[in-house]
């Protein structure tokens, strides 16, 4: 069973919010609801994409890349994903530590697409997503459950499969968010077994995690950009 914790949790919904509140910013910019073939848009403008990070030193891009989306049913997937795993999660481990796995999963992200596709525009909160699935995974195995006796063993294997077969998915971007929150997720899950106080251990873990992360994006745009 997953214990479940008293204090408030909302993060999940607010980041929802500002998924879907992107969208329609995006939208308004030129984005389409198919996502497809145009040069205009916020996808454009705040993607990740290593090309602009060199060149420009649009940093930021690291980040907002992680809340933009290619069209109406990317946006509802990812949604619909971080829904039920992000309240799981963020009822598990609460609200500080979720933000936390979830923040650093987005940028690891970032680093596994800037290192496979440095010269795509790379969108989506799925490398997020997918370190929400390792964090959970790692504190389930830590707690003696195995995946496959859970809903998140067939989910993330099957999500794996469509990562390595399905063309134009990111698959860096998958594999750095799912390495992103393994490693999050590991930490908190010694800090509950430990009896320890989760948020300032996994929060710390997480911070460590996303600088090196960032450096690592910054770099790996800098380092690939010229070879393509």
């Amino acid at each position: 069973m997953v214990p479940q914790r008293t204090d408030a949790w909302y993060v999940s919904y607010v980041l929802i919010a500002a998924n879907v509140a992107l969208f329609i910013v995006g939208m308004a910019m030129g984005d389409t609801l198919s996502g497809g073939g145009t040069l205009d848009g916020l996808v454009v403008e705040a993607a990740t994409w290593g090309a602009a990070i060199d060149v420009y030193n649009e940093w930021w891009r690291v980040f907002t890349g992680g809340f933009l989306h290619h069209g109406l049913f990317h946006l509802a997937v990812n949604m619909y994903s971080l829904y039920i795993l992000g309240l799981a999660l963020e009822r598990w481990l609460g609200r500080v530590p979720f933000t936390a796995v979830y923040l650093s999963s987005l940028v690891s992200g970032s680093f596994g697409a800037l290192i496979e596709t440095p010269n795509s525009l790379v969108a989506g909160a799925s490398g997020a997503i997918f370190g929400l699935m390792g964090a959970y995974a790692a504190l389930l195995l830590t707690q003696g459950v195995g995946l496959f006796q859970t809903p998140i063993g067939p989910i993330l294997a099957i999500n794996l499969v469509i990562s390595f077969t399905v063309r134009g998915i990111s698959l860096g971007g998958h594999i750095g968010g799912l390495i992103g929150g393994v490693l999050v997720g590991a930490v908190a899950a010694q800090a509950i077994r430990r009896q320890r106080h989760v948020n300032a251990t996994s929060l710390l873990s997480a911070a460590a995690v996303a600088a090196a992360s960032f450096v690592g994006s910054l770099w790996a745009a800098s380092r690939w950009v010229d070879a393509f």
